[in-house]
């Protein structure tokens, strides 16, 4: 049999190779949560983007519709300038209410995407 000796460099060693891998593996998860972050932030702008532009549309067709019901093109225009000034006037109002709820929203989508990772592996440590 051959005798293992206790060697105060090697423990040194491997405790110096531990730590470099421990903080290998802390940047690569946190290189993984932060572009699950940006993906999401990306694919949420171009929503956002996407829904500006059927707004938009949606806005030039109200016109139009409501141009032929009062006779003309420059009142049914009015009329969907009114609808969002009234829309603007509503959400100054209840501003602070909106503005909570959506920092509530955004803090747990944050956090739901930050910690993804955490449950794939609890749900891996279940399966096996």
């Amino acid at each position: 049999m051959e005798e293992k000796k206790f060697s105060l460099s090697g423990v040194f060693q491997k405790s110096k190779e531990y730590i470099d891998t421990r903080f290998k593996l802390i940047r690569l998860r946190l290189v993984e949560r932060s572009s699950r972050l940006i993906a999401s932030l990306i694919v949420d702008v171009v929503k956002t983007i996407f829904a500006v532009f059927v707004v938009f549309f949606l806005s030039l067709a109200l016109g139009f519709y409501l141009g032929e019901l009062l006779g003309s093109y420059s009142l049914g225009f009015l009329a969907t300038a009114g609808i969002f000034i009234l829309l603007i006037v509503l959400v100054s109002i209840f501003e602070p209410a909106l503005e909570r709820s959506f920092m509530n929203l955004s803090i747990k989508r944050f956090l739901q995407k930050w910690n993804d990772e955490i449950d794939e592996e609890d749900d891996k440590g279940k399966q096996d």
